[in-house]
């Protein structure tokens, strides 16, 4: 089953170390002396390790996340990431705690439909801000992929075969393990569907022809420990392409149509390097810098429409100071973003932009059972100054009760096209200020042994100074402002030792505190329930059940013409079923349904959710 800790476990270890470990309430932060346990930490994290990963036949970064990520289409396909009712581009994307959100793109977001999970140990899914960790953008949350790397013997070596519907495969093969205070990952996974037509068959529109989609990623990830001395390294090279439909047709250039010629393309490569040195025993001190690069490009009938490139060069020197029930992290950090992007409609942009940050972040236990993180940072940016935030928060134990309250700022920094792309429609506004939220959460979980295990939160966030395109001055300025409640819950059972089941329900209220109009995208109730049953050692069997709850949405009518740029899309709901059988100790075979019930959706609207499918595949282990 999914794990959902309380606890600020990246936003802790990201500075020091290259990646941070859940196991049975704990936090085992690697590069770092001591483990915290999770339940002294207050904020809400999500763990989909890699044993879910396998029992539930998962394959992208979106099926991992769940309905809160919006993608048009399938594994390859655009997604984007809505987190406690925040802006897309208000959630920050790390491999291993390095930055990847595209500096490129118009809004500066990650794009989270680029990602299988083959070659990845972990997915960590923090919610809340995090800007006084991590910076710019982390106002809704932070989503951390952690690759494969260690293990209990020298060399483990593992493969993945499997195929379905839509002419789809993919194929996995790696080694992880440890010797001698050395431990490696590498992994290399292909993907590759034909498709289906994303042109939703409602509409006059669909043709039939289908959308295919391809992803290559190579991932490497290694550590010697030399006892005071520890060297890592990280390299990942991502190759992908879909095809995609268009939304320009007609004679007014809004018609929602199939288009056969059109296709995005792109590249990421990324390198890190870094080291630690204990000293005194309390104290440890860190460097890495390393870079991250990508590639995009559109295409139309082999024409290039649209090309950009962008790398994030980083440089994080940090220091950790441990003793007793008391933990203080502080460092510096130097980035330097470089883009250059020949739009379709807009004159080329070619520019640099350095900026640096200085953080301080602590934990201290009280009387026992009172603890208290807190976090201050601050982000100059060569363009337009200093930036600060903070954050605050604090645990109460009472077993088995316990509580847990929060507050922190964030902030989004306007991106390089809002500041400096000119074309007819727009006009590049260097004046643009960031967009600051403040956000307050309280929560509490009760557990009765393994048996049964209750949680809830609820939280406010108020964000400022929103970047919104105003036609008639042709140009981003900051005028919106928005006010986000919600409440999540979750409860989790037992009945029998061989089975498990949990339910997870969010309410969101999400508005322009403007207009007090809904915003698009966020439904207002949305709950997932998860059965997990194991009746012997070599069978498993995962049964997952969403809702989506109405929502706004930019709509088109059955004829393919923009229809309002803030209808209404119906609720809908899909169930996945997965099975798996171990051979024997080394070898294992899956399989999976998706959309159970076949189920005619739209998520986003005007793109066609994925009819029922279904994979069958072998896995082995050496």
């Amino acid at each position: 089953m999914r794990k959902f800790l309380s606890t600020t476990a990246l936003a802790l270890c990201l500075p020091l170390c290259p990646a941070a470990f859940a196991e049975d309430g704990e936090i085992v932060v690697t590069g770092v002396p001591a483990p915290t346990p999770a339940e002294r930490l207050p904020a809400r994290v999500e763990v989909i390790d890699r044993a879910e990963i396998e029992a539930r036949g998962l394959v992208s970064l979106v099926e991992a996340i769940g309905s809160q990520a919006v993608q048009a289409g399938g594994a390859g396909q655009q997604a984007s990431l809505f987190l406690r009712g925040a802006n897309s581009n208000h959630v920050l994307a790390l491999l291993d705690g390095i930055r990847v959100n595209d500096a490129s793109t118009p809004n500066g977001q990650y794009d989270f439909g680029l990602d299988t999970l083959g070659g990845i140990t972990r997915v960590e899914v923090l919610r809340g801000p995090a800007s006084a960790l991590y910076g710019s953008d982390a106002l809704g949350g932070v989503v951390n992929v952690i690759p494969r790397r260690g293990g209990e013997t020298p060399f483990e070596p593992f493969a993945e075969a499997a195929a379905g519907s839509f002419t789809t495969w993919r194929a996995l093969v790696g080694a992880a393990g440890e010797i001698q205070g050395f431990e490696y990952g590498l992994s290399a996974e292909a993907f590759e569907t034909d498709g289906y037509d994303l042109v939703p068959a409602r509409m006059r529109t669909h043709t039939g022809d289908a959308d295919g989609a391809g992803i290559r990623t190579f991932t490497a990830s290694a550590r010697h420990d030399m006892g005071a001395l520890a060297v890592d390294v990280l390299l990942r090279a991502r190759e992908t392409e879909a095809e995609f439909d268009s939304f320009s047709s007609g004679p007014f250039f809004s018609l929602r149509a199939d288009d056969p010629d059109l296709e995005n393309s792109s590249q990421q490569n990324l390198w890190r390097l870094g080291a630690d040195l204990a000293s005194g025993g309390a104290l440890t001190w860190r460097l890495a810098g390393g870079q991250v690069s990508g590639d995009r490009d559109e295409t139309d009938g082999g024409f290039t429409a649209n090309t950009a490139q962008a790398s994030h060069s980083f440089l994080d020197a940090s220091a950790r100071y441990a003793q007793g029930d008391a933990s203080l992290v502080a460092g510096l950090a130097i980035v330097r973003d470089d883009i250059d992007t020949q739009p379709q409609f807009a004159s080329p942009l070619s520019v640099a932009e350095d900026q640096s940050a200085l953080y301080l972040n602590g934990q201290q236990r009280f009387a026992g059972r009172f603890d208290v993180t807190a976090s201050l940072r601050i982000d100059e940016y060569e363009s337009f100054g200093a930036q600060s935030t903070y954050a605050l928060g604090m645990v109460g134990d009472f077993a088995p009760l316990r509580l847990f309250a929060s507050y922190g700022t964030a902030f989004k920094a306007p991106s390089l096209s809002q500041r400096f792309e000119v074309s007819f429609f727009n006009r590049g506004n260097r004046d643009l200020r960031p967009e600051e939220s403040r956000s307050w959460e309280i929560g509490a979980d009760w557990r009765a042994g393994e048996a049964l295990t209750l949680g809830a939160s609820y939280y406010q966030t108020r964000i400022d100074d929103l970047i919104q395109y105003n036609f008639f001055a042709r140009r981003n300025v900051n005028i919106g402002q928005a006010a986000i409640d919600g409440a999540e819950v979750h409860v989790e059972a037992k009945p029998i030792s061989w089975s498990s089941l949990r339910l997870d329900y969010a309410w969101t209220d999400a508005r322009n505190e403007l207009t007090n109009s809904q915003l698009l995208r966020r439904p207002e109730h949305a709950w997932r329930i998860e059965a997990r049953a194991t009746p012997t050692e070599r069978i498993t069997i995962a049964l997952a059940w969403s809702f989506v709850g109405e929502r706004g949405d930019v709509t088109y009518d059955d004829g393919g013409d923009f229809l309002s740029a803030a209808g209404r899309v119906e609720s809908f709901s899909i169930g996945a079923l997965s099975a798996s059988f171990d051979l024997d100790a080394r070898a294992q075979l899956f399989a999976r349904i998706d959309n159970l019930t076949d189920e005619t959706y739209e998520q986003p609207a005007a793109f066609a959710g994925a009819p029922r499918s279904g994979t069958i595949g072998v896995r082995a282990r050496f």
